[in-house]
């Protein structure tokens, strides 16, 4: 016959591990049951203040990453001398690493823009909506296969 009662389990000794405020199963816990709280409240908020910590500077190490270096924030800042340019002429500049093109358009130049049909364009949009001076065209070069 096969006997399905297993009285021979033994119970584990736990009484190496435990404090010796509650070490005794017969007395309360109750009188140092706030020592012992404390104690655990403070370890868990040393760790969440060392994990804020931590994160904060991780995250502000990889935002800092992502920004422009010193050499491209140098290059960021110019100025240009419109009355230098010419009617009908453009010059080109390196503006943070990208090319920007400066054109002082002629009157022809602002009719045949003003012209063109918004739904021959990509992006449709009014030229004098783009810009602030008609006779200004001022554009950057983005390339989209090299950054």
């Amino acid at each position: 016959s096969v006997r399905f009662l297993h009285s021979d389990v033994t119970v584990p000794e736990f009484s190496d591990y435990r404090r010796p405020e509650v070490a005794d199963s017969t007395k309360s816990s109750q009188p140092s049951d706030e020592a012992r709280k404390t104690y655990s409240y403070l370890v868990t908020g040393i760790t969440t203040v060392a994990t804020a910590y931590v994160a904060k500077n991780v995250v502000s190490q990889f935002v800092s990453s992502m920004s422009a270096t010193a050499d491209v924030l140098a290059m960021s800042k110019i100025e240009v001398k419109l009355s230098e340019i010419p009617e009908g002429k453009n010059v080109c500049f390196k503006w943070r690493g990208k090319p920007l093109f400066i054109r002082h358009r002629t009157a022809s130049e602002i009719e045949q823009e003003a012209a063109v049909e918004l739904s021959e364009l990509r992006d449709p949009q009014h030229d004098l909506d783009r810009v602030k001076k008609p006779e200004w065209a001022i554009l950057i070069g983005v390339c989209t296969h090299l950054g």
